[in-house]
């Protein structure tokens, strides 16, 4: 019989530290155990620290990788309405409850860990549950430290959950910008007092939103765990006074609480399923590879068996099976032209504050000089770009400069227009991740006031990342030029709606959604 050895890798991120935690076991037995920690301040995990889990992870096949959501902004629901919520991804608690966290919320999590991969991301509500399963507790309030975050549950006699909240707590980064800060020391001194007021201040919070709601459940305890220790002996002894309640404040061991949960396959807790493992041996190995060399002279010999012609159609088939990526350069060109013509279509006597464009609908609010301007300029225009076009006049006791809102509807296709095409060949040599076209459109958009967020991303023949873009130009010129920059890439980038421009003091306000097509 051959031992099966497999890893477990902890990877918990603190505010601006990733600790790693390993245990290796064979046959379920704890060989070795240790530990490294990261100073981090980065949305994506370092090459550095990536190379050193995947080293380990080609070492050891069978392993998993566990961690709790970065941003943890979970709650707890009913398990008859966790099925309902939209837009959520949801794991289970126990058998009253479930965890649910926006989708968005976990791909950052997802999304930290892309190039190492993730098995288990666990919620901290998930710390506290299994406090519950370890110890007795009945008729207390439970509050987990964690990060910036304090994670409350009350229980009752029977030990169910009866009230649940997440509250944010004060950082250490929060006191740098106030006027009260002089140096490190005076800055330490004074985040704990404000640490120990704003917990107290939670706890009072707490008690008196959950009597008003319950009166069936009197506290008589309170629990607080933590990581990292923060208050004295002195302030929980005068928490207990001031609440007349036992209090108890100790460590919690979220490396032993991550491990125990992942260690157990059976347990769903997790908000993501574990990677499949390849089992790895000398014997297994070896048949493969027998396997191959058998295969590889076998299709040695059909392969010299066979006349060109085949090869000619085969290799043509395989040609006509390429999947065609969307044509950036078209679709630029279509959007740019539309937006060229609104402004065209808008005379030197208005003034354009804002503009909204979607694939079938404008809107303008702007201020008009002249009441018939609408009549005898815009209109006109707008009418060879859309079917509908109506004027709100918010100011309709005025006949000179006043401000107004221009709808219109049921977009037309521009008469006498030849877009152009892309018609090289796109670079497909390479499957791009997220972070990699992230840095490039940084890169590759005006870096100065320019904000690029990834919002998400599709998965069929093509994989489509979406953008959501924002930037401050001077003038629509400025925008213009993106289109030029995006159309000069070999690979499929494209603007998409919807499309909007703010007028502000410091310029205009662009925002607009830019997808990056790859073969999947």
């Amino acid at each position: 019989m051959f031992n099966k050895e497999s890893l477990y890798i902890n990877a918990i991120k603190y505010d601006t530290q990733l600790k790693l935690d390993y245990k290796k076991l064979s046959d379920d037995n704890i060989l070795e155990s240790n530990n490294s920690v990261f100073l981090v301040n980065d949305e994506i995990l370092s090459h550095d620290i990536a190379h050193k889990i995947n080293s380990s992870q080609k070492l050891t096949p069978v392993t998993y990788l566990s961690t709790l959501l970065i941003s943890d902004t979970t709650r707890l629901v009913p398990k008859a309405k966790s099925s309902q919520l939209k837009d959520c991804e949801i794991a289970e608690l126990n058998s009253e409850y479930d965890i649910a966290v926006l989708k968005t919320t976990l791909f950052e999590t997802k999304n930290y860990f892309e190039k190492t991969g993730i098995d288990f991301i666990y919620s901290s509500f998930h710390i506290l549950q299994h406090h519950l399963e370890q110890n007795v507790c009945r008729n207390e309030l439970l509050i987990f430290l964690f990060n910036d975050k304090a994670f409350i549950v009350i229980v009752n006699n029977t030990s169910s959950i009866v009230y649940s909240k997440t509250i944010d707590l004060p950082t250490f980064e929060s006191i740098k910008k106030t006027h009260f800060y002089e140096n490190d020391v005076v800055g330490q001194k004074l985040f704990d007092e404000i640490y120990y007021l704003e917990l107290n201040k939670i706890i009072n919070n707490t008690l008196n939103e959950f009597y008003e709601k319950e009166s069936k459940t009197f506290v008589e305890k309170i629990t607080i765990l933590y990581v990292s220790k923060q208050l004295t002996k002195e302030q929980i002894d005068s928490l207990s006074d001031e609440f007349l309640l036992s209090i108890e404040y100790h460590a919690i061991n979220i490396d032993e609480e991550i491990f125990e949960l992942s260690k157990d396959k059976h347990l769903k807790k997790s908000f993501v399923k574990p990677r499949k493992k390849s089992s790895s041996n000398f014997i297994f190995n070896s048949i493969i590879l027998i396997f191959f060399i058998a295969a590889f002279f076998g299709i040695y010999k059909l392969y010299i068996n066979i006349d060109e012609k085949p090869s000619t159609k085969i290799e043509k088939t395989i040609s006509e099976n390429i999947i065609k990526l969307p044509n950036h350069i078209m679709i630029n060109s279509i959007i740019k032209k539309r937006v060229e013509s609104i402004f065209n279509s808008i005379p030197y006597d208005v003034i354009i504050k804002e503009l909204k464009l979607d694939e079938d609908n404008l809107m303008l609010k702007g201020t008009f000089l002249r009441q018939d301007t609408f009549i005898k300029s815009v209109q006109p225009e707008l009418e060879k770009l859309y079917s509908s076009n109506v004027l709100i006049n918010e100011n309709k006791d005025k006949k000179y400069i006043f401000d107004a809102i221009i709808k219109s509807e049921d977009e037309i296709e521009i008469d006498n227009i030849t877009y152009n095409k892309f018609t090289g060949k796109y670079i497909v040599d390479e499957f791009l991740p997220i972070s990699r076209v992230s840095e490039q459109l940084k890169i590759l958009l005006p870096q100065k006031e320019t904000i690029v967020k990834f919002k998400s991303s599709n998965n069929n023949d093509i994989t489509k990342y979406n953008y959501l873009i924002s930037m401050l130009v001077q003038t629509p010129k400025e925008f213009f030029e993106i289109f030029e920059v995006l159309n000069r890439e070999l690979y499929s980038i494209n603007i998409a709606y919807p499309i909007n421009m703010t007028k502000t003091q410091a310029g205009i306000e662009v925002e607009f959604n830019l997808v990056f097509n790859q073969p999947k």
